[in-house]
């Protein structure tokens, strides 16, 4: 049991094996208990910067509402089953929001969604790609503290004298090779997948669902995401930012 719970808080970038530890002998046993820790009780687990805790922090949340969003639907189907009234209810908002659907839905519903299995060899690269992507400094350009014209983005040193050009110690890193990931899995989403971002759908008919998965890009409206949503289900493609589905206030009848 604690090895699953150290090997699950490993995923999170920048927690190596000894903070993981660290923070299940804190007491902390699940992803949802470092979703309700706040930023300032994480930075007291011995090993957890503030900077650290942040970056969980963010990253859980993420995983978290994945986790809660995949619940929400198994918990809707479980409540639909068990009364009559509840079926009732769904399929009269369902005929009124998209008319004449109700089998492509199920259709749609019952196909599975994408899961990749790593062989042994890439999930072992994965893990070195987490460790490097941990240690890599934040390449900036000279005289950015300096210079408030500046943008925080890289630009290669080319001034004779120029410090970090000579590669002298307390001038930042330079970009250069043995910071980069592994070739095979250079790019991939930290599921395995291929990382696709998506703004039509008819690009969904290209994608391969055993090794690509969908990020739905942020200028797409409403009514265009849920399209690419149900395409992309009834491919059987993994959705990397599905629309969280809120479920409909009930009135109460007195």
């Amino acid at each position: 049991m604690e090895e699953e719970i150290i090997n699950e808080f490993t995923s999170i970038k920048g927690v190596g094996d000894s903070r993981a530890k660290a923070l299940y002998e804190a007491g902390y046993t699940s992803i949802g208990d470092l979703n309700d820790a706040t930023a300032e009780e994480l930075s007291g687990v011995k090993g957890i910067t503030d900077q650290l805790a942040e970056r969980i922090k963010n990253e859980v949340s993420q995983i978290y509402e994945d986790i809660e969003a995949g619940e929400a639907v198994e918990e809707s189907k479980q409540e639909v089953v068990g009364t009559e009234k509840v079926e009732v209810e769904a399929e009269k908002e369902f005929e009124d929001q998209a008319g004449e659907g109700d089998e492509e839905d199920k259709e749609i519903e019952a196909v599975p969604t994408a899961e990749l299995e790593l062989d042994p060899e890439s999930k072992r690269l994965m893990k070195v790609r987490k460790k490097q992507k941990a240690k890599k400094p934040n390449f900036v350009q000279t005289d950015l503290h300096k210079k408030k014209r500046l943008k925080n983005t890289w630009r290669r040193p080319k001034g004779l004298h120029n410090k970090k050009r000579r590669y002298i110690l307390g001038k930042n890193g330079m970009a250069r090779v043995g910071y980069g990931s592994p070739v095979a899995v250079k790019g991939l989403h930290p599921s395995g997948f291929q990382d696709v971002l998506m703004a039509r759908v008819q690009d969904l008919d290209e994608l391969d669902p055993s090794t690509q998965a969908v990020r739905i890009a942020r200028t797409v409206g409403q009514r265009k995401r849920m399209e690419i949503v149900n395409k992309a289900r009834s491919l059987g493609l993994k959705i990397l930012n599905p629309p969280v589905e809120t479920a409909p206030m009930e009135e109460e009848v007195q």
